[in-house]
């Protein structure tokens, strides 16, 4: 079947466009390493992933193999092999992460839906303008002829097009989330006492636009978990926290050392088996933390 140049052009931009997925995915896991390492550690499946290697090793090693099956995908060099590698990549990261992940069933189908591309370019290899394409015209007959010129062309001219819409786009939306994105922020509390600055804190952030707050924790760790017991003289200032959109939450290791049942709480806390590496978690998705 012959197709028309507009149709041969469109299969270039199927694999052009499904290609850069894979690029920004593989470049976030190798430059965003931290995020994406929590985000796997949080997952429902992740543990299935980190049995085999560390979760950070794992995150690494799939952004480098995103990064050359994508840049391979996009020159349509050897495009079946690195459609099968990709795969090999996508289908793992689908089942341990996208999986009863919180965010809904939207990442879940939009990765079916690159193994749908995927699958498209194992069985049919470039199709068309690709570097596959253009060496075996070269192997057949060289590059002296305006077809096999044209082959070249149209690919580079693709690419670069593509490319520098992208770098385009992504310094236009880096320098709208530098002055758009949300902060997010979290105390460590260790006295009952700091839970009163701790929530004066947290009223003075919300209230001014320059700290753009989106969330405000407060983790309890040590004395200070005695602050949240029910007929505390702290009860005001939790109530006046929860007012402000405070998020509590108390180490649980704390409970057991100073010998405190979680019954004995004040209503409405979230309590952590450790306080500390939830603190270390925070940081991971992008708070800004301090201890009291």
């Amino acid at each position: 079947m012959e197709y028309t140049p507009l149709q041969k052009i469109s299969f270039l931009g199927l694999r052009i466009l499904g290609s850069l997925i894979f690029i920004t995915a593989g470049l976030n896991n190798l430059f965003k390493t931290a995020g994406a390492t929590a985000k796997l550690q949080k997952s429902a499946f992740g543990h299935l992933a980190t049995a085999i290697a560390p979760a950070e090793s794992l995150v690494i090693l799939s952004g480098i193999g995103l990064l050359v099956g994508g840049v391979m995908l996009l020159a349509g060099f050897k495009t079946k092999l690195a459609s099968l590698g990709l795969l090999a990549i996508l289908v793992p990261i689908t089942l341990t992460v996208q999986i009863a992940n919180p965010e809904g069933a939207g990442p879940l189908f939009k990765n079916v839906a690159l193994m749908g591309i995927l699958l498209f370019f194992m069985v049919n290899g470039a199709v068309y303008y690709g570097l596959d394409q253009v060496l075996e015209l070269k192997r057949k007959a060289g590059f002296q002829t305006i077809g096999n010129r044209s082959y070249v062309a149209v690919l580079a001219f693709g690419v670069l097009a593509i490319l520098g819409s992208c770098t385009s786009t992504s310094s236009m939306a880096q320098n709208s989330q530098q002055t758009t994105a949300k902060q997010k922020y979290a105390v460590l509390i260790s006295q009952p006492s700091h839970l009163k600055a701790a929530v004066h804190t947290a009223g003075s952030i919300t209230k001014d636009s320059k700290y753009n707050s989106e969330a405000f924790v407060i983790m309890a760790c040590g004395k200070s978990v005695e602050a949240f017991q029910k007929g505390s003289e702290m009860a005001q200032y939790i109530a006046q926290g929860r007012a402000l959109g405070v998020t509590y939450k108390i180490c649980g290791m704390s409970l057991k050392q100073f010998n405190i049942d979680q019954s004995t709480l004040v209503d409405g806390l979230e309590v952590e088996p450790n306080g500390l590496t939830y603190m270390f978690d925070l940081q991971l998705q992008g708070y800004k933390t301090v201890e009291l």
